[in-house]
């Protein structure tokens, strides 16, 4: 058995990801180790941003890939929140799923995220 300890999201830009993560997101920074690398903080799984060459070519949801899930308890709220920080969401409307709904949304480089609410 494993135990997941780090969340590694690759990004072409580190000025823009900071940015992006924590003036769009509401991350805040924990450490940056060096100009390549930033840990954000986060309750529970650490996550680092860390700097490549290329933006992610996975096609959301037509590949394989990992997904990361943000959990809201207001879906509705948190996508008018997000697409007035000028986050594009890639669905008009919520999108049912078996634990509840879930809209998406790629980061600038490519990465794909969820928002979950699920059903009480």
């Amino acid at each position: 058995m494993f135990k997941l300890c780090v969340i590694s999201i690759y990004v072409s830009d580190i000025e823009l990801a900071k940015e992006f993560y924590c003036e769009k997101l509401g991350f805040t920074i924990s450490e940056q180790y060096d100009e390549a690398t930033i840990g954000l903080v986060n309750d529970g799984v650490a996550i680092v941003l860390c700097k490549t060459e290329c933006e992610s070519t996975a096609s959301y949801s037509q590949e394989a890939q990992v997904v990361l899930g943000f959990e809201t308890d207001n879906l509705l709220n948190k996508m008018q929140e997000l697409s007035a920080k000028g986050i594009k969401m890639l669905f008009d409307t919520p999108q049912p799923c078996p634990p509840g709904h879930y809209n998406a949304f790629l980061d600038p480089f490519g990465n794909a995220f969820e928002l979950l609410e699920f059903s009480k």
